[in-house]
């Protein structure tokens, strides 16, 4: 019995010495077939460098018309887990009934769409109002056609506004003029149904609206990002001297870097309307698939959320998330996980550098932790790769060390060193994330 305990306490002494050996040759070799294809990560942790506030772009969410009705009383706490800032929802004229006509005029109620904000209100976050659809009872035909009177528009509009600015008292609701105005409406900039003139009668009963609360406006919501909307939008609002405090469209796309190619693009055109240099971007729907379920309800789905986060920092305001419950929905599917793993990082961001062609990360200090948030988004589902993560500039010298992934699981154990830096490999298989915690003991 002694014998074999020994034989297995040298076999596991053993393995634990060869494991960074074969480590490191599992990186060699990975290398050696990755060539030109791509780079690996090796990331390393400044944690004595804090570049300032974390943006957190991540904290909004999105729902659409499936469940409007019903999603909060389903989702609330989940919700206020993640620490969501703002909810958006859309058809809100004509989802709750909000617009009627008595003895010839307009009448409001907005006992219906108060049980929503309420509730969103509950969990800690603001909501995020899409001014659509059109009241029936104002509008020429259906939902998404002009009104009989564009009057009647803006005295919509600017009711809306003194309600929930004013009245219920709400500070920073953001008011967005319509849901992608390209599709629903076929809204176009110019032509016989121009959404400039839906925007410019929406902006003076915005410009009319008589509220105790600051509160944000812009459109236009489109379903991607189209050249020739911000280039005759921005014109005329200048010319018209309209409220435009931010500029919205929407994207669905599993390719990442398309996110960072419509805010690069954005950025360059709006150069060339430099009034409007300091105007918010949002991303106002947004995920790695327009059709329901598919990526969106898979590991590759959530690691495309972390990937795309990565990729928004410090360009957007706000990307929301589509949708919390329905069809679309993340509430108990792994897009939720990604958004748990980002709820736990802390508010200074720390200098985080060795990002690899798959691999990417961030860091983060909430306290005295430091923090760092690790993914290998590949939707191919074929790479892998071990990625050595350094902490460098460390003051103390004993740790507890915790890895977190999506699914919950946690790892943590104690670690002493005689040295400023700290160093540890981590296997990351295709759409797996991990959140490095390292806090001084």
């Amino acid at each position: 019995m002694r014998r074999e305990r020994l034989v297995s306490f040298v076999s596991i002494a053993g393995l634990a010495l060869a494991l960074p050996i074969l480590l490191r040759l599992v990186n060699s070799v990975s290398r050696f077939f990755v060539g030109a294809e791509g780079r690996l990560a090796a990331i390393t942790v400044e944690v004595d460098r804090v570049l300032g506030p974390m943006p957190q772009p991540w904290r909004a969410l999105a729902q659409g018309e499936e469940d409007l009705l019903d999603f909060m009383d389903k989702a609330g706490p989940q919700v206020a887990e993640v620490k969501t800032q703002y909810v958006r929802i859309d058809h809100i004229y004509d989802g709750f009934n909000v617009v009627n006509r008595e003895d010839g005029n307009l009448k409001f109620d907005w006992t219906g769409l108060d049980r929503i904000v309420d509730k969103i209100r509950a969990t800690g976050a603001t909501p995020f109002l899409s001014l659509s659809y059109m009241p029936l009872a104002i509008s020429k035909g259906d939902i998404v056609d002009e009104p009989k009177d564009w009057n009647e528009w803006a005295l919509t509009v600017q009711r809306t506004i003194e309600y929930y600015s004013g009245e219920k008292g709400i500070a920073n609701v953001y008011y967005e003029v319509w849901n992608e105005p390209d599709l629903f409406g076929k809204w176009t900039m110019g032509g016989n149904k121009d959404y400039k003139k839906l925007y410019l009668y929406a902006s003076r009963g915005a410009q009319a609206a008589q509220v105790s609360q600051t509160f944000k406006f812009g459109g236009p919501a489109t379903t991607g990002l189209y050249k020739n909307w911000l280039d005759r939008f921005f014109p005329f609002i200048l010319e018209n001297q309209l409220r435009l405090d931010f500029f919205s469209w929407h994207r669905y796309d599993a390719n990442g870097e398309k996110y960072n190619e419509d805010v690069e693009n954005a950025q360059q055109w709006i150069e060339s309307h430099p009034y409007f240099l300091n105007v918010e971007k949002v991303i106002s729907k947004m995920g790695p698939d327009s059709e329901k379920s598919g990526q969106n309800d898979t590991r590759a789905g959530a690691a495309h959320l972390l990937a795309v986060t990565r990729e928004l920092l410090f360009k957007i305001k706000y990307g929301f998330t589509f949708s919390i419950t329905g069809p679309w929905g993340i509430i108990n599917k792994p897009r939720y996980e990604a958004l748990k793993l980002l709820s736990r990082l802390g508010d200074q961001r720390l200098a985080v550098t060795g990002d690899g062609t798959w691999v990417k990360s961030f860091g983060a200090k909430n306290g005295d932790t430091y923090q760092v948030l690790i993914v290998n988004y590949d939707p191919k589902e074929s790479h892998s790769e071990v990625v050595p993560v350094t902490f460098v500039n460390l003051a103390d010298q004993n740790f507890l060390l915790r890895q977190i992934t999506m699914n919950g699981a946690t790892l943590q154990n104690e670690i002493a060193t005689t040295e400023a830096i700290l160093q540890r490999e981590i296997p990351m298989t295709p759409n797996s994330a991990v959140l490095l915690e390292l806090t001084p003991r």
